[in-house]
């Protein structure tokens, strides 16, 4: 599976900030262990076409993607919160509020490095926007 995120910031995952995902050409969401969105970068509201002050602070399971809000997808937050570390790809179909999207998600949680469990996101077909 093709890597996108930085394998470099895999033991750093503490020092992702705010300012630091907006360089970043893939989309970046972060949940606390409420579910609640944390982080969510401009790439990622170009991908979702929501607005971050819809996003933050709200639950992503329920508010944000309620589409996410299986075992394919929350199960696998659900697996690491309770394990406290996880490291895994899986393409996921984003269906709620916007057109289908096909994207390669990328699930990263160490509770050793961050309480927060991170998915890194990059579309799978690029949209025609992209083209241009």
């Amino acid at each position: 599976m093709k890597e996108f995120f930085p394998q470099a910031w895999r033991k750093q995952l503490a020092r992702i900030d705010k300012r630091q995902i907006e360089d970043w050409g893939f989309g970046v969401i972060a949940l606390d262990d409420a579910a609640r969105v944390v982080l969510f970068n401009s790439a990622e509201e170009r991908l979702s076409g929501l607005p971050r002050a819809e996003v933050i602070g709200r639950d992503f399971f329920v508010e944000v993607a309620p589409c996410t809000a299986s075992r394919l997808f929350r199960g696998r937050y659900l697996k690491a919160r309770a394990q406290g570390q996880l490291d895994e790809h899986f393409f996921y179909t984003f269906t709620y509020r916007i057109r289908p999207i096909s994207a390669h998600v990328h699930m990263l949680h160490d509770r050793n490095q961050s309480p927060l469990v991170f998915f890194f996101l990059d579309r799978v077909v690029p949209l025609f926007e992209d083209l241009a």
